[in-house]
């Protein structure tokens, strides 16, 4: 009985690989990271998820922008919706402003998404938003190989 929790919780919680730098200084090349829940992530959790440009993929990306609001960053500044929010990775992303995508919010269901190493991260700015679908997990933060 003990195998099949154990198999349960790692199948429910599985372990990752990072690869790649897009979420440097978060997480590192090779870190290991664990989902710890799948429903419902916050602004700024970090999610693993398939990218809707290529489904095979994994991608670690931190949610930024929740459905029904609009993100822009001005100036190494976070609005969401107008309203300045604190954004530890603010400075070093570039301008953007939601207007010039759409006029309409995020819709239900959908999460826009960017990488810590914004200068390098292939995220919502390019392939677009998120759906809940598409996030398999939200994964404990961390950085073990500091």
């Amino acid at each position: 009985m003990f195998l099949g929790l154990f198999r349960g919780y790692y199948w429910l919680y599985p372990k990752y690989f990072v690869s790649g730098e897009s979420m440097n200084p978060t997480f590192w090349e090779q870190e290991i990271v664990q989902v710890k829940a799948h429903h419902d992530p916050k602004r700024f959790d970090v999610v693993v998820l398939h990218p809707p440009d290529d489904p095979q993929s994994l991608y670690l990306k931190r949610v930024i922008g929740l459905p029904e609001e609009r993100i822009d960053y001005q100036n190494g500044c976070l609005f969401v919706n107008g309203r300045p929010i604190k954004d530890t990775f603010a400075e070093q992303t570039e301008d953007f402003v939601w207007t010039q995508i759409t006029s309409k919010p995020i819709p239900k269901g959908y999460y826009f998404v960017l990488g810590d190493n914004r200068m390098i991260s292939k995220d919502s700015r390019s392939f677009g938003l998120v759906s809940e679908k598409q996030i398999l997990g939200i994964v404990k933060e961390g950085n073990t190989n500091k």
